[in-house]
């Protein structure tokens, strides 16, 4: 009896959040900031805390100390990120560690000033708005598939490292247009930056800053900083460079070279990469930001992106940020991987606008219809010189669209307004569309109208639909 009454003391002892933890992992409800503050506060002591946000979720600004060693899976799901003058939004202490992945960082505002300056003398001199770092890490930093998407950091940087970061299929923005200073600040000798298939874009992604006491003999380094198969690209190409300085407490001229295993892209030559396949571009061909299928956001890669094919097979991860897999032999530099590895044709991926090269005036567009069905309309010439456009649905078959009945329009008549009386559909032959990769396809066609004839065509894709690429 006495056993009992114990038992039912325990229980009534034990917290929701601590019956989680027993379990192994602690879930936090949608928006329950202060659940996840907790969890993440755990004593240094704790056991390894393992923390899952719900599916999709919508966290608001959520300010996290973190003393053990701790993950947090978002599983697509927001956090609202915003600097303050009095303290960093994540810190991190020395000997512990924060690992998230699946995680969208969002803007949760900008409490700045306009232009994020302030007058601070006589005449109306002005000072920048001294803020926080939005993180903090005296331990171990890690983000694993995670976005960052117009979030201001104000005076100082997105994260402010001390100790070390990894990053993996992260991709990164950068500040708002009222700012303009760095993603990172390696502060101190012992700080470490590797970034592997990351795509970060912003005014100045790198810069060293000095304010821990060392050895006159130790300097900071642009080695303290690993690249690999990543983006790095400006949004104010007319402002700092890439590793150029950023304001602050900063080391001029140790930025460069970073120490690069290869396969970057940058949209200037201040980092001095010298790994293989690192190039420099003017245009990266970026595209849309979005989740593309996956649960976190990605910039997307134009279909004549650079940044195609040019990372380092040795260093290529087995997925993108998206969880779409990347190439073996070769992969794309960045988070992002364009046709989903070694060009994988989806269906959907077919749709575009596609023409032959040299003979201005064909032109094929392709549309995934439901079901396994595709509509296709060619805009092309008979053989007198009159344009004239065929179009016909076909069934799905591997990387080919059947066609056994094309239709051309004979005839009509556009009245003002949009009126057209008078066409007749007729039967035109019949076609089969191959579209044998992400950027080139085949047309044959058999009509049964004497002025077409019967031929092939060789296509390149001129255009893709906006937001779908060759991916599943």
């Amino acid at each position: 009896m006495k056993r009992q009454a114990l038992l039912g003391i325990l229980v009534i002892a034990l917290t929701p959040m601590q019956y989680a933890a027993a379990a192994g992992i602690v879930r936090i409800a949608n928006g329950d900031c202060h659940a996840l503050a907790t969890a993440a506060s755990a004593p240094a002591s704790a056991q390894p805390v393992q923390i899952s946000l719900a599916s999709r979720g919508q966290y608001g600004y959520c300010p996290l100390t973190v003393n053990a060693n701790v993950s947090i899976d978002g599983n697509g799901a927001s956090m609202g990120m915003m600097y303050s003058l009095t303290t960093s939004q994540i810190a991190i202490a020395a000997n512990a560690s924060l690992a998230i992945r699946n995680l969208n960082f969002v803007s949760a505002g900008d409490p700045g000033t306009a232009g994020g300056t302030y007058v601070c003398g006589p005449f109306g001199l002005t000072c920048n708005v001294s803020t926080y770092p939005i993180i903090t890490n005296r331990g171990s930093f890690s983000l694993d598939a995670v976005s960052a998407q117009g979030i201001a950091y104000g005076s100082n940087s997105f994260i402010h490292s001390f100790g070390s970061i990894y990053l993996r299929n992260a991709t990164l923005t950068g500040s708002s247009d009222a700012f303009n200073f760095s993603l990172f600040d390696l502060d101190g000798i012992a700080s470490t930056l590797v970034v592997d298939q990351s795509t970060l874009v912003a005014a100045t992604p790198f810069s060293l800053s000095d304010s821990e006491p060392h050895s006159s003999a130790d300097a900071l380094s642009g080695n303290q900083i690993t690249v690999s198969n990543s983006i790095l690209a400006q949004t104010k190409p007319t402002s700092n460079s890439l590793c150029g300085n950023a304001g602050g407490s900063l080391v001029p001229g140790l930025l460069s070279p970073l120490n690069s295993k290869g396969g970057n892209l940058t949209t200037d030559s201040s980092c001095d990469l010298q790994g293989p396949s690192d190039h420099v571009a003017a245009n990266i061909g970026l595209a849309d930001f979005g989740t593309h299928g996956g649960v976190v956001g990605t910039l997307a890669l134009d279909f004549s992106s650079p940044a195609i094919g040019n990372g380092v097979s040795a260093n290529c991860a087995a997925t993108d940020a998206r969880g779409v897999a990347r190439g073996t032999a070769a992969c794309d530099s960045g988070a992002y991987e364009f046709g989903g590895g070694q060009g994988q044709l989806a269906a959907s991926g077919m749709s575009g606008l596609y023409y032959n090269q040299a003979n201005n005036g064909h032109y094929v567009s392709v549309q995934r219809l439901g079901g396994n069905f595709a509509l296709v309309i060619w805009n092309t010439f008979d053989a007198t010189g009159k344009p004239a456009w065929v179009y016909g649905v076909g069934t799905l078959d591997g990387t080919k669209i059947q066609m056994p009945q094309v239709v051309q329009n004979i005839g009509g008549t556009l009245h003002p307004g949009g009126a057209v009386t008078g066409a007749t559909p007729t039967l035109w032959g019949s076609m089969t569309l191959d579209v044998s990769s992400c950027h080139a396809a085949h047309l044959n066609y058999q009509s049964t109208q004497p002025l077409f004839g019967s031929g092939s065509i060789d296509l390149r894709r001129l255009v893709f639909v906006n937001g779908l690429d060759c991916s599943p």
